[in-house]
């Protein structure tokens, strides 16, 4: 699962003009029977690599021949528009994929079907995976893997400015003071602004933790925009301490597409970055590099997590098969031959255990993120105000305008997004 901007932008707020009903019946086969012989699944998923198509066409060949009904794949190329589309047609698939963030705009109209604990049974999944997918003690979603934040480190480039990779902070405090210093070695060894020490991001797919930190709520409970709130915009401070060091940057800044291809491109020393870029890194950039956990700030560690879950569709004819499906992809066998195909990290803690994924200390370091880190996942509007949040966030960072200021301006845009979509 490559969970970061490109899967985070399908949040849909014009989703919350759909009215759909819970309702619908299903078509069951006698029971215990196991047979859904001339049955018909459809399921609704995007392809991210040819890895992951190659753990789909499994996972329908194997679900095929177990159960003896058919499965109808429909990749979405833009989930955003086809899923509406679908959706307002009442001519959803029967089980689709379902990113953490867009979640709460599904489960809000009334779309999804709840899962019973013989389809889904919370307790073998992490439990943040499981809680990104649940509302009011009902669970609508079962997770199908897992992507968490990690700070990968350049090895070669600590080598070249005799840093010893014991020296790098543990903690953003000591990051900010740190900072400078390394930044001199870089330019010494390299020469003056050819690698810069850090890349990070300005959205709040990655700044969610920070920003809700002490209590910080940039979105108010009833979907509004409240980043010019005190607390938030305290917190962003940290971002802003980060900038002024001189040695972080975000990947746009140096022309690159993103943090990934500017660490294997040899532009950056340091990145905050998900385990989809740990085999990037491997083969195609053949990057030396270590994988450290994600700095504490304030005493405390953080991180973001990315996750996608099958939703079922409240109004399948085909709820039992749905039920089967999703009871398939969750199985440990299913789904640890799943992740080994794809180089995806399992929802499952003993899926994770029984591949040994603990042995690669790297991979173990993102599957430990689980248990500090914050699913990105914010209510129905977060996608509106992330767009707003991105386009003045650098103004507040980069002290073209004081960062209240700034995120007054988003709030301001936003809302007004917000309350025309009614």
């Amino acid at each position: 699962m490559k969970l970061g901007k490109k899967i985070m932008a399908v949040a849909m707020i014009a989703l919350t003009g759909l009215t759909m009903a819970a309702c619908g019946g299903g078509n069951k086969t006698a029971s215990g029977s196991g047979n859904y012989q001339g049955q018909n699944l459809k399921i609704g998923v995007w392809i991210a690599s040819d890895q992951e198509k190659k753990g789909m066409s499994d996972l329908i060949k194997g679900f095929e021949k177990k159960t003896g009904a058919k499965v109808t794949e429909k990749v979405y190329t833009d989930f955003n528009t086809q899923i509406q589309a679908d959706l307002a047609g009442h001519k959803a698939p029967d089980v689709w994929y379902m990113d953490s963030a867009t979640y709460p705009f599904f489960q809000k109209q009334g779309v999804l079907q709840a899962l019973d604990s013989k389809t889904v049974k919370p307790s073998i999944f992490y439990p943040a995976l499981i809680k990104a997918f649940s509302t009011k003690g009902k669970v609508y979603g079962a997770p199908k893997d897992t992507s968490t934040l990690a700070l990968y480190v350049n090895n070669d480039m600590l080598k070249k400015t005799n840093t010893n990779i014991n020296d790098v902070p543990k903690t953003y405090e000591e990051m900010i003071k740190w900072l400078p210093s390394f930044q001199a070695k870089l330019d010494t060894a390299y020469g003056k602004g050819k690698v810069h020490a850090m890349s990070y991001n300005q959205d709040m797919a990655r700044n969610l933790f920070i920003m809700e930190r002490n209590g910080g709520q940039p979105i108010t409970k009833s979907g509004k925009a409240n980043l010019a709130s005190d607390q938030v915009v305290k917190n962003l401070d940290l971002y802003k301490q980060l900038v002024a060091t001189g040695a972080a940057v975000t990947p746009k800044e140096i022309g690159q597409g993103d943090n990934g291809v500017a660490f294997g491109a040899g532009k950056v020393a340091m990145m905050e970055e998900g385990n989809w870029t740990y085999p990037v890194q491997k083969k195609q950039y053949k990057t030396n590099f270590t994988v450290l956990p994600m700095l504490s700030w304030q005493g405390k560690q953080g991180g973001m997590i990315f996750t996608v879950g099958w939703g079922e569709y409240a109004q399948s004819k085909v709820k039992p098969l749905a039920n089967e499906w999703i009871k398939y992809v969750s199985s440990a066998a299913t789904m640890k031959k799943y992740i080994q195909t794809t180089g995806t990290l399992p929802s499952r803690p003993d899926v994770a255990a029984d591949a040994k994924l603990d042995d690669n200390a790297s991979l173990k370091v993102h599957l430990d993120a689980n248990k500090y880190s914050t699913v990105w996942q914010a209510g129905t509007t977060v996608a509106t105000i992330n767009s707003s949040y991105e386009n003045f966030i650098d103004k507040g960072l980069t002290g073209k305008i004081p960062l209240k200021s700034a995120m007054k301006l988003a709030d301001k845009q936003a809302n007004a997004a917000i309350e025309k979509a009614k």
